[in-house]
């Protein structure tokens, strides 16, 4: 079997690095590499966690060090671009902004890659995303201004969350809120994300689809 490059984008604090790094501690010590491709905010990557996520077994690609300018400009190392010669499954973390998928441009080859699924994650606490009418007109900003065939979403997740303050029931209500955007949009919910605290409170699966437990990690990663 081919190996899978998933890549999660998503607004700021969805929890599109959070969905990141614990989709790719599901599949820790199996030759995963996450790489880091968040160039938009240069003080909240993945470079102070790296050591910690690679001692899980986690190959991690990130920038070495703290430099950026934003949105305005930052820079991207020979190894994020080339991220695909790695072996292994990918999963990359995309920045939010004004290019929304068009970060992935600079991915050599990531258009030939045959299991590539894109998922857009979503939290209804955020504004941007906090209506059914707003996921949708948010969903087609973030696919970006060139719209190639490749550079689509493939599904969704729901990862409605408020912090330390989150509880099941604001889970519950904003996957549903999800849910009715997803049928306008036509994309299928993957995965409902949920604090390893709260995990417990669910089955494996709600409503038909899958639970995914999150550890935080980027409270951590923060300079």
């Amino acid at each position: 079997m081919s190996r899978f490059v998933e890549v999660y984008a998503g607004a700021y604090a969805s929890g599109k690095s959070e969905t990141a790094i614990n989709r790719a501690r599901q599949f820790a010590g199996k030759n995963i590499t996450l790489v880091d491709l968040d160039t938009v905010e240069p003080a909240y990557t993945l470079r102070p966690i790296a050591g910690e996520l690679q001692n899980m077994g986690i190959n991690v690609i990130t920038q070495p060090d703290n430099f950026g300018l934003g949105e305005a400009a930052s820079y991207v190392t020979p190894a994020q671009t080339n991220c695909l010669s790695n072996k292994g499954d990918i999963i990359i973390d995309a920045g939010y902004g004004a290019g929304g998928l068009d970060i992935l441009d600079i991915v050599n080859n990531i258009e030939a890659e045959e299991n590539l699924k894109i998922y857009l994650v979503v939290n209804t606490a955020k504004f941007e995303t906090s209506s059914v009418e707003n996921i949708v007109e948010y969903a087609d900003f973030s696919s970006g201004a060139e719209k190639r065939p490749w550079k689509k979403f493939s599904g969704l997740i729901s990862n409605t969350h408020l912090g330390d303050e989150t509880t099941m029931q604001d889970i519950i209500n904003g996957y549903n809120k999800l849910k009715r955007a997803s049928q306008i949009l036509n994309l299928p919910i993957r995965a409902i994300g949920v604090d390893e605290k709260l995990a417990s409170d669910f089955d494996l699966t709600y409503d038909g689809v899958e639970i995914w437990s999150y550890r935080r990690m980027m409270p951590k990663a923060f300079w």
